[in-house]
Protein backbone atom coordinates (compact mmCIF):
# COMPACT_ATOMS: atom_id res chain seq x y z
CA UNK A 1 0.00 0.00 0.00
CA UNK A 2 1.59 3.09 -0.85
CA UNK A 3 1.53 6.44 0.92
CA UNK A 4 -0.06 9.55 -0.92
CA UNK A 5 1.71 12.92 -0.15
CA UNK A 6 -0.42 16.04 0.29
CA UNK A 7 0.62 18.79 -1.50
CA UNK A 8 3.31 21.14 -0.52
CA UNK A 9 0.79 24.43 -0.34
CA UNK A 10 -2.03 22.18 1.62
CA UNK A 11 0.65 20.90 3.92
CA UNK A 12 1.53 24.75 5.15
CA UNK A 13 -1.83 26.02 5.49
CA UNK A 14 -2.85 23.18 7.98
CA UNK A 15 0.25 23.27 9.72
CA UNK A 16 -0.37 27.60 10.05
CA UNK A 17 -3.55 26.81 11.23
CA UNK A 18 -2.97 23.86 13.59
CA UNK A 19 -0.09 26.28 15.06
CA UNK A 20 -2.47 29.23 15.31
CA UNK A 21 -4.87 26.61 17.53
CA UNK A 22 -2.34 25.86 19.78
CA UNK A 23 -1.05 29.00 20.42
CA UNK A 24 -5.48 29.64 20.86
CA UNK A 25 -5.39 27.16 23.88
CA UNK A 26 -1.78 28.11 24.93
CA UNK A 27 -2.75 31.72 25.41
CA UNK A 28 -5.96 30.88 26.94
CA UNK A 29 -4.00 28.72 29.79
CA UNK A 30 -1.44 31.32 30.07
CA UNK A 31 -4.63 33.91 30.77
CA UNK A 32 -5.67 31.92 33.43
CA UNK A 33 -2.84 30.81 35.35
CA UNK A 34 -1.64 34.34 35.07
CA UNK A 35 -5.03 35.61 36.68
CA UNK A 36 -5.16 32.42 39.21
CA UNK A 37 -1.56 33.70 40.13
CA UNK A 38 -2.41 37.29 40.59
CA UNK A 39 -5.34 36.61 42.52
CA UNK A 40 -2.94 34.65 45.35
CA UNK A 41 -0.81 37.25 45.61
CA UNK A 42 -3.62 40.36 45.95
CA UNK A 43 -6.45 38.16 47.15
CA UNK A 44 -8.97 39.41 45.24
CA UNK A 45 -10.31 36.09 43.49
CA UNK A 46 -12.27 35.97 41.29
CA UNK A 47 -11.22 39.46 39.53
CA UNK A 48 -7.58 38.91 37.60
CA UNK A 49 -8.65 34.84 36.74
CA UNK A 50 -11.50 36.12 34.81
CA UNK A 51 -9.94 39.14 33.47
CA UNK A 52 -6.53 37.55 32.17
CA UNK A 53 -8.80 34.42 31.12
CA UNK A 54 -10.79 36.79 28.72
CA UNK A 55 -7.41 38.28 27.28
CA UNK A 56 -6.35 35.48 26.58
CA UNK A 57 -9.08 33.89 24.55
CA UNK A 58 -9.75 37.30 23.15
CA UNK A 59 -5.66 38.02 22.13
CA UNK A 60 -5.60 33.91 20.92
CA UNK A 61 -8.37 33.93 18.74
CA UNK A 62 -7.69 37.55 17.32
CA UNK A 63 -4.15 35.82 16.31
CA UNK A 64 -6.28 32.88 14.94
CA UNK A 65 -8.75 35.02 13.20
CA UNK A 66 -5.76 37.29 11.86
CA UNK A 67 -4.10 34.37 10.14
CA UNK A 68 -7.61 32.91 8.67
CA UNK A 69 -8.20 36.33 6.82
CA UNK A 70 -4.24 35.76 5.47
CA UNK A 71 -4.69 32.67 4.00
CA UNK A 72 -8.31 33.85 2.59
CA UNK A 73 -6.97 36.91 0.96
CA UNK A 74 -4.20 34.81 -0.55
CA UNK A 75 -5.80 31.98 -1.81
CA UNK A 76 -8.34 34.68 -3.36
Amino acid sequence: MKIQRLPKPLTTKITRISAHGLVLVALTFCGLYLGLYLDRLTNMAPNFTLLCLVLGVVLGFRGFVQELLAERRGSS
